[in-house]
């Protein structure tokens, strides 16, 4: 099941799609309620708009970045290490 949730880029307003298993995890690491969507929209807010631009980040990018950002956010930090090492290329 997915959810969406509305972020604002620069002067544009967009619509994100998230699993909402990752949303649910997600609002749980932030420390609020699973169910607390306006939790995790306000963490997509801070983020998304560097990540993405706030002119051109409109469309299937966006829910593409909006899902790594938040798999990288929930996972453990070895996890996330290994991951960052096999993006540059420099294995364990």
């Amino acid at each position: 099941m997915q959810i969406r949730v509305h972020i604002k880029l620069g002067d544009h307003r967009t619509t994100v799609s998230v699993d909402k298993v990752l949303s649910v995890m997600l609002a749980v690491k932030l420390g609020a309620a699973p169910d607390d969507k306006r939790a995790v929209r306000r963490w997509l807010q801070q983020r998304l708009p560097d990540a993405v631009g706030t002119d051109r980040g409109i469309g299937k990018r966006t829910s593409q970045v909006a899902r790594q950002m938040m798999i990288e956010a929930i996972a453990d930090k070895t996890l996330s290490d290994a991951w960052t090492d096999y993006v540059i290329g420099n294995p364990r």
